[in-house]
């Protein structure tokens, strides 16, 4: 008999037209709804997306941030976006960035820090945030779009910032008060390129989480916020979701994409408890939204040159495991689908002459972030 977690993968793969090898002799048998609807929240959004947003949530590590693109818009998150939109599209709807953390990097995040603004890890969607604590310093953006809105915490020893918009002060803000999922919000502006700019004012510090900004889908169409960090590992998201999980509110994602492991992988972390870890993840995004969000669980060939003493395979286990005995989703079934890269392309360590990987075998090239963003809308599409 096909086992449960059989189904969860061919859920998974029969989405991308991909033919799938199950363990039953004789005629084929039909998965069960429950186990082979992983993605049914996400499909009933999207259905849904000329009156409202279908909300795509990414928590990952450096491949999500863009790490390894030659610049902002080019990793596979991005493109992801721009894949969706040109394949769901919506009458009048461009779509903004959504979301660019304040976290100024400039080679793959389109945000200018100045004044010795300091980095912080600690709160924020991906864990990225960016403290002002001192009068003058600030952050600059410029995005093309119809509307942006500034996200921050409110701490009660906060102090004050002002808000310009295209050179003119629109907005002081201050920050005394509680919780991490505080926003200012522009109201519409004229479609076209703006410039935004948050200044420290003193009086206290001011931690900036970054900038949601729409392009006519305030309240429609697809939207996509990237949510990734270098660096990061599983248990860095599981320990951390008290600064993270706030957000999600803001968002209230109908697709939650889970890009975390393989630096588990290569800092000696065992495959085991990576899993545990990303189910704790899953359960905190259930907590925190009223959308009963899909899942996804990105599992990458294996990547690098050099020789861990883990075994990758086991955290290619791990990844399916997780899709395969969740039991969250529609019915009482696996609400996670398992996102099986490795069975799309080679590995870089073994073989990388298509150029999908930088040099270093860890992270993507522009086309390997373009092949992805292709490979994961083949998943996700009804």
């Amino acid at each position: 008999m096909t086992d449960r977690r059989t189904l969860i993968r061919a859920g998974g793969l029969l989405a991308t037209g991909m033919a799938v090898a199950t363990a039953t002799s004789g005629p084929a048998r039909a998965a069960s709804p429950t186990a082979a609807l992983p993605l049914l929240s996400w499909h009933a959004a999207l259905a849904n997306r000329r009156y409202a947003p279908a909300v795509v949530a990414v928590l990952g590590s450096s491949s999500s941030e863009g790490v390894g693109a030659t610049g902002p818009g080019r990793g596979y998150v991005p493109v992801l976006a721009e894949t969706l939109r040109a394949a769901f599209p919506v009458a009048g709807v461009a779509g903004g960035d959504n979301y660019v953390a304040a976290w100024g990097t400039p080679r793959w995040w389109p945000v200018t820090m100045s004044g010795g603004a300091v980095r912080s890890k600690t709160a924020g969607w991906g864990l990225k945030a960016v403290d002002l604590v001192a009068a003058g310093q600030s952050l600059t953006l410029t995005f093309t779009g119809t509307s942006v809105h500034v996200w921050y915490s409110a701490v009660p020893a906060g102090g004050a910032f002002s808000v310009s918009v295209d050179g003119a002060v629109v907005a002081a803000i201050s920050t005394a008060g509680t919780g991490d999922a505080a926003s200012w919000r522009s109201g519409p502006l004229a479609p076209g390129r703006h410039t935004i700019v948050v200044t420290a004012a003193g009086g206290g510090p001011v931690r900036v989480h970054g900038f949601a900004t729409f392009d006519a889908d305030e309240d429609r169409g697809v939207q996509v916020y990237n949510g990734g960090h270098g660096g990061r590992t599983s248990g860095d998201f599981a320990e951390g979701a008290a600064a993270w999980a706030p957000r999600l509110r803001s968002m209230q994602p109908h697709l939650v994409i889970l890009q975390l492991g393989v630096n588990d992988w290569r800092s000696g972390v065992p495959a085991a408890v990576m899993r545990q870890n990303l189910q704790k993840i899953i359960a905190v995004v259930r907590a925190n939204t009223t959308t009963e969000p899909s899942f996804v669980v990105y599992g990458p060939p294996r990547v690098g040159a050099d020789h861990r003493v883990q075994d990758f395979a086991h955290f290619t286990e791990a990844w399916r495991e997780v899709a395969a005995e969740d039991t969250g989703g529609p019915g009482g079934g696996s609400g996670v689908a398992w996102f099986d890269l490795a069975a799309r392309q080679l590995s870089p360590s073994s073989d990388n002459r298509l150029g999908l990987y930088c040099e270093d075998l860890v992270h993507m090239t522009d086309q390997g972030a373009a092949f992805t963003a292709d490979a994961l809308t083949a998943l996700v599409r009804p």
